[in-house]
């Protein structure tokens, strides 16, 4: 289906009376523009009532990405719209998750919507246009992707959702400014828990220690917004994932999970990426390559013209 940019207007909000609570946060923007085909834009008059922002680190570690994927695959039917910011790391992690789940899902970013920015998303932002998500901006065609801009745009992630769920934040971090527009527009903000001293995630502990936030364990922990989530089950018959294989061996673990991080990142992980990665990791080419064929041999990897994907 073609795809089109609409122009909403906050003087003109008579006109989409079902868009009223759009302009209903802080500083709401005086204008934004939607790209998306027509049965799309249908999703903007469900927010932020069912609309869950996903947010997190650009450099996430590979666990929380597998377990951001894990938890929204398991969203599946749920009904919820998954917010984020189109940036590489738990963004495009959760915007590609929402896509396997057959979940709409928007992408609000930080320049206009001539910009293909970032460059390496580029395939994932038309995958959510032909899905029936929106790529949103507040900023008009020829803006470029200045910094200032992202943390502007962070205000609108978090106001047009009723929850944040923060993925993977160090202190500082973007993710906590989202976090912080979260707590001012009265939203529910939940963070993933770490371990003790774990740096990575240092800005959730400290959103956790401030009761800023509540502790997000799974898709039960979503029942404190939405009533029908705390019991919700994902159908069996069209569950994504497949479990981590027991039989698997260390290494056959380790590469699996670097397919997965690459994957969530690009889309797919090229053979020469993942060569240079077990390269740095020690191991001979007889090595990555025998646990590479065993992946496969096990259907717990594909290969496409030397793209590998999870099966």
């Amino acid at each position: 289906m073609k795809t089109h940019i609409r122009h909403f207007k906050h003087l003109e909000s008579h006109i989409y009376p079902g868009l009223s609570e759009l302009w209903n946060i802080s500083h709401p923007p005086s204008e934004f523009f939607a790209e998306g085909t027509e049965p799309a834009f249908q999703l903007l008059e469900k927010l932020p009532e069912r609309g869950l922002a996903i947010v997190g680190t650009r450099n996430p570690q590979p666990r929380s990405v597998q377990f951001a994927t894990q938890k929204i695959l398991e969203l599946q039917g749920s009904g919820l719209i998954i917010l984020s910011g189109l940036a590489r790391g738990i963004d495009a992690a959760a915007h590609s998750a929402a896509l396997r789940a057959s979940l709409p899902t928007i992408a609000i970013i930080g320049a206009g919507l001539d910009l293909d920015y970032p460059r390496e998303n580029a395939q994932l932002r038309k995958n959510i246009l032909a899905s029936g998500g929106l790529i949103i901006s507040e900023f008009p065609v020829g803006t470029q992707a200045y910094g200032s801009n992202f943390l502007r745009r962070n205000r609108l992630i978090a106001g047009w959702s009723k929850a944040t769920w923060v993925v993977e934040a160090a202190n500082p971090s973007g993710a906590l400014s989202t976090a912080n527009w979260a707590r001012e527009q009265n939203r529910t903000c939940l963070a993933t828990p770490c371990f003790p001293q774990d740096s990575s995630l240092t800005g959730n502990q400290m959103l956790l220690d401030r009761d800023h936030a509540l502790a997000f364990w799974g898709i039960h922990s979503l029942g404190a917004v939405w009533l029908d989530l705390a019991t919700f089950k994902t159908p069996k018959a069209s569950f994504p994932l497949k479990p981590m294989s027991q039989r698997l061996s260390p290494e056959e673990k380790a590469l699996s999970m670097e397919v997965g991080r690459l994957m969530h990142l690009h889309g797919g992980a090229p053979v020469q990426d993942l060569f240079t990665w077990a390269s740095r990791q020690g191991w001979n080419p007889q090595i990555f390559f025998t646990t590479l064929r065993s992946l496969i041999k096990k259907n717990h990897a594909t290969d496409r013209n030397g793209i590998f994907t999870l099966a």
